[in-house]
């Protein structure tokens, strides 16, 4: 058996210095020891999609995260692993259980993801071994990964069996519970008039050159590209609902005074709700979270969401952001985007659009490994290869 500050003090060799997580009873002494130790970071999500969007979040700010999370969470991890670190290439590592490893028995619903957990991750090309429960083949193991990661930009996966651990106890006290939610700021109730397009030229003008702006997966990535291409920009093209999950592990370990603007939209937004409840959670005071309501999903025939049956503004409000605003003036919505720039978050702007956009919308023609590398260049992020 492995001892947890083993494991860790050797992925830290090699710079791993942050785990975000959702847990398993199987990795129970590593992740008791990551939140115990001082010299990593721990940051626990509600599930595997969502970790692996804040991951790649955290590595555009420069960090070198691990994700560990129960096997039977890779359902919900392969859009993200497929659609965003595939083609961004971001490299994570992998921490993945087996439950239901074949041949030792374990509860029913593990049976099949058991037998076929190390073929998911080679369908979506992630590499992978299992991790021996020894100290000396595991710190091999990670040895191979770590090369992988720096020689592919890909991410690598250790499959973890079950007693690979040895025990150990959880010291670290629990957060604390917060106390009341925030209020809403409903800045008038009329229909709204500007389009989704027309809200995105005024925050590429308001936030400028300098702020991360991250355009979610459809048409709000084209249209900023179409606006105005910068390096400050980060287009989703996949893993949509993600935006958000990303632009908190941005936020999270970037320096407080480099501002982060999600641009969501609403059926993303809607998709990943679980995002809001970890933005409202950590609270990164640069944060800046931006829906943009058209009720409809505009890319795909323009089918209704369900977000006019959803006060997004008040499921954010409810979740802990400091300030939450809904506006469907132009003018207004410009001048609050820039109080949001200037004061502590995080902030969500809520905005009601009606549809409609340029008929020759292109598509982004810098390719997504080039988005992520200016982007880091202009953070002064290190490109890991």
């Amino acid at each position: 058996m492995i001892h947890p500050s083993t494991f860790v003090s050797k992925a830290r060799e090699r710079g791993a210095d942050l785990y975000a997580s959702v847990p398993c009873s199987f990795l129970k002494p590593l992740i008791n020891y990551a939140i115990d130790d001082p010299e990593v970071s721990y940051v626990q999500l509600n599930n595997e999609g969502e970790a692996v969007a804040f991951a790649a979040g955290a590595y555009l700010a420069g960090k070198r995260p691990a994700v560990m999370f129960q096997n039977s969470g890779l359902g919900n991890m392969i859009n993200p692993v497929a659609s965003l670190l595939y083609p961004f290439r971001i490299p994570l590592l992998l921490i993945c259980t087996w439950r239901g490893q074949p041949g030792l028995g374990d509860e029913p619903q593990h049976e099949l993801m058991g037998k076929i957990s190390a073929q998911m991750l080679s369908l979506v090309e992630v590499e992978n071994e299992v991790v021996a429960g020894e100290e000396q083949m595991a710190a091999a193991a990670l040895g191979r990964a770590f090369e992988h990661l720096e020689r592919t930009s890909l991410p690598y996966g250790l499959i973890v069996p079950k007693g690979t651990f040895q025990s150990y106890k959880l010291t670290s006290p629990p957060r604390e519970r917060r106390a009341a939610a925030s209020r809403v700021r409903r800045k008038g109730d009329g229909a709204p008039s500007s389009r989704r397009f027309d809200l995105v030229q005024v925050i590429c003008d308001v936030v400028g050159a300098e702020s991360v702006i991250v355009g979610t997966t459809g048409l709000t990535g084209r249209e900023m590209f179409a606006y105005r291409d910068s390096p400050n920009h980060f287009y989703m093209v996949g893993s949509m609902g993600c935006a958000s999950s990303l632009g908190l592990g941005m936020a999270m370990h970037l320096p407080p005074e480099q501002k982060v603007v999600v641009v969501d939209g609403d059926g993303a937004a809607l998709m990943r709700l679980e995002a809001m409840a970890s933005i409202g959670c950590y609270r990164p005071a640069n944060l800046v979270h931006v829906i943009l309501d058209n009720n409809m999903h505009e890319s795909t025939g323009g089918q209704q969401t369900l977000s006019h049956g959803v006060e997004l503004d008040g499921v954010a409000a409810a979740c802990g952001y400091a300030d939450v605003v809904s506006t469907s003036d132009r003018a207004e919505f410009g001048d609050e985007l820039e109080g949001a720039l200037r004061r502590e978050g995080p902030t969500l702007i809520y905005a009601r659009t009606v549809a409609g956009t340029r008929d020759d919308l292109p598509r982004p023609t810098v390719s997504p490994a080039q988005v992520k590398e200016r982007l880091m260049s202009h953070l002064g992020v290190g490109v890991r290869r």
